[in-house]
């Protein structure tokens, strides 16, 4: 039913909310207390009153001395826990968004494979999303381009590119997005970081990125194409990254008026491979899988 699917969804993204602020992380194998700086006056106000809790049964409200003993030991472990607590405070770094408004569904309309005739002469594979407007195409790969620092050739993996097989209807995913992983990011983080040391002195530092993900799912009848992709790509080989556009009969033709980019990185994998730590593994449990 739509309204559990609905519920499912805000009670993940509640359960997501809660991890990142107030974490439990082992060392040692002792509990230690991971919590965002939002709550930092709360924490002390906690310790304030376990101290004042500490000093009232020094009296020894409790009949038997052991039990005060027991009571005692248990405050200070508690009272432990909460001091050896590590503050988080949070950056937020924010990768190159799209500055275009336009339906992906309606303007992206498939992905293209062109092979070279003759693979002895060298030339390389074409690989790209298929549009319906050469405007629409020219836009995607401006921000392309800015995320690969307006180079033309991508060795570092700037841009993602991702084919994912769903496993239901023969189809595949395409994935299309910034790399976390990306120089800029590392170095903004740094500087940060190296900004606030002094107040947020003790404090650790959650950093975060914001950023798009375009992604679309294909058909079974563009199967084949990825296939015949994946068994041609040679890993000694980059592959050019060109946009592809439709012809009024439904045809597709390279786009030669937007400069390709080299690319010398890709995915194709099932989605029951995806590990935890992939951008596409998320992607699929937060946001497909809740539509």
């Amino acid at each position: 039913m739509r309204w559990m699917s609905k519920l499912r969804s805000e009670i993940r993204i509640w359960n997501n909310r809660r991890r990142t602020f107030i974490t439990i992380r082992w060392k040692r194998g002792l509990p230690r207390l991971v919590i965002h700086e939002k709550y930092e006056r709360l924490t002390k106000w906690l310790l304030r009153t376990l101290t004042l809790i500490g000093i009232v049964s020094s009296i020894g409200f409790l009949p038997v001395w052991y039990l005060n003993v027991v009571f005692a030991v248990v405050l200070v472990a508690i009272e432990q826990f909460f001091e050896r607590a590590v503050f988080l405070y949070t950056i937020i770094y924010c990768q190159p968004l799209p500055e275009f408004n336009w339906n992906i569904g309606e303007e992206w309309l498939a992905m293209g494979f062109a092979f070279p005739v003759d693979a002895r002469e060298r030339n390389l594979n074409v690989v790209g999303p298929v549009f319906k407007s050469k405007h629409r195409a020219h836009e995607f790969f401006e921000l392309l381009r800015e995320w690969n620092y307006g180079e033309d050739e991508d060795q570092h993996n700037n841009i993602c590119l991702s084919f994912i097989y769903d496993g239901l209807g023969g189809g595949y995913y395409t994935f299309i997005y910034p790399n976390l992983a990306r120089d800029t990011i590392g170095k903004a983080f740094g500087d940060i970081v190296e900004t606030h040391k002094f107040d947020k002195f003790g404090k650790e530092a959650e950093k975060l990125v914001a950023q798009f993900i375009f992604c679309k799912k294909f058909s079974a009848v563009s199967h084949s194409q990825l296939d015949e992709f994946a068994r041609r790509q040679s890993k000694d080989l980059p592959f050019w990254f060109q946009p592809f556009i439709q012809n009024p009969d439904g045809s597709l033709q390279i786009l030669f008026s937007e400069q390709p980019i080299l690319k010398h990185h890709f995915k194709i994998k099932h989605r029951h491979d995806l590990l935890q730590d992939e951008v596409e593994y998320h992607h699929f449990i937060h946001v497909i899988d809740v539509k």
